[in-house]
């Protein structure tokens, strides 16, 4: 004789669907982070094509704020456009508050939402792109190319941030001078490592959880869309 089967709660659904799907509907919460089948937490086809279907989802029930919870470490350049480009196009604003580090792709993606958060312990880690070049020198120009479009790209997106942050106000700097800061600091460091509260100085974050007006998850939801690339 079969078992009688275990009959699922409502709660134990929603927690179910949670973490297979990475939303959560009804609080109007996603989840950006790599699936748990995958070989390293980095931004690839799968959490791409995920999260553009949950945010879509997410805006076509209503405009009302959405929050995305963010670990990873980075990964496709492709794939995180795609995820950037999903946050922009959207007509409800987004709130991303990034956990652990914001390194690479994710710090790009960052710059994405309308409100961007770090908890206290994450950093965001700016820096150029790796390339991979085969043996044949047209198509090594080619990628080398691409390669400096995308860079220039990245500095556009930062550069429009974080010339609201304090350093860049305090120095009345425009957007190709804040560009050339960012590029000297890459070229300085390789990999540009903050702290949170660094992060928030040169305006590549707009607060810190916990602190002063952004101390609990309400406080933090943006009320209205304004982000434009």
């Amino acid at each position: 004789m079969n078992p009688t089967p275990k009959k699922v709660t409502v709660i134990e659904q929603l927690i179910s669907d949670i973490h297979n799907y990475n939303i959560n509907h009804h609080t109007r919460e996603l989840y950006l982070h790599a699936h748990f089948d995958s070989d390293g937490d980095y931004v690839d086809h799968k959490m791409s094509v995920t999260f553009v279907k949950n945010i879509n989802l997410l805006d076509s029930q209503n405009n009302k704020n959405i929050l995305v919870h963010m670990q990873t470490n980075g990964g496709s350049w492709g794939d995180g456009m795609s995820i950037f480009d999903s946050v922009r196009f959207i007509k409800s604003p987004v709130t991303i508050l990034a956990y652990s580090q914001a390194s690479s792709m994710s710090g790009i993606i960052l710059q994405a939402a309308d409100k961007r958060i770090m908890t206290q312990d994450c950093e965001l880690m700016i820096h150029y792109g790796s390339i991979n070049m085969d043996e044949n020198a047209l198509a090594a120009k080619s990628v080398i190319f691409h390669n400096e479009k995308n860079s220039k790209r990245m500095l556009e997106i930062f550069a429009k941030r974080a010339i609201n942050g304090k350093y860049f106000q305090d120095r009345s700097y425009n957007l190709r001078k804040t560009m050339s800061f960012i590029d000297s600091k890459i070229k300085q460091n390789s990999d540009w490592y903050l702290d949170a509260e660094e992060s928030v100085y040169y305006g590549f974050a707009d607060g810190i959880f916990g602190q002063k007006g952004f101390e609990s998850f309400a406080k933090i939801r943006s009320g209205r869309k304004k982000i434009n690339f």
